[in-house]
């Protein structure tokens, strides 16, 4: 698992800036190599097939908010089991997408309202109290 987030941290540094090869690639490892079909089905299956996909999108959260300037929570207000719920909608969507890029998508949603510190504040509130206290 330690070398999972670490590869994971090392993927997610490269997103701000679109880092990729020459060739416009780069290497995905565990579950977020694996098809949304595959992940839908896990969803249905449950068991250690459905845990593979969520301790994967667990580490990528985590590590995200470790990276990501001015992120406390990813999440924000939204739990996880509502992430879930979008992403199956995605999936379903876009079955032969990677589960790394409907990741990418869900932090893509999540992102302007995330907490930003650890007072649990979103972009907009931290905004309302900047403005407030000028």
């Amino acid at each position: 698992m330690k070398q999972l987030l670490a590869v994971l941290m090392v993927f997610l540094l490269s997103l701000p800036l679109q880092a990729r090869d020459f060739e416009d690639k780069y290497a995905v490892f565990g579950a977020g190599g694996e098809s949304c079909s595959l992940y839908l089905q896990a969803m249905n299956k449950g068991g250690k097939e459905l845990d593979y996909f969520i301790d994967w999108s667990v580490g990528y959260i985590s590590a995200f908010n470790v990276i990501m300037p001015e992120t406390y929570d990813l999440f924000g207000e939204t739990d996880f089991p509502t992430a879930q719920g979008w992403l199956q909608r995605h999936c379903k969507r876009y079955p032969n997408e990677l589960f790394i890029h409907a990741m990418i998508k869900l932090t893509e949603v999540l992102y302007p309202v995330r907490y930003q510190s650890s007072l649990k504040k979103t972009p907009s509130q931290l905004k309302e109290v900047s403005k407030a206290t000028r």
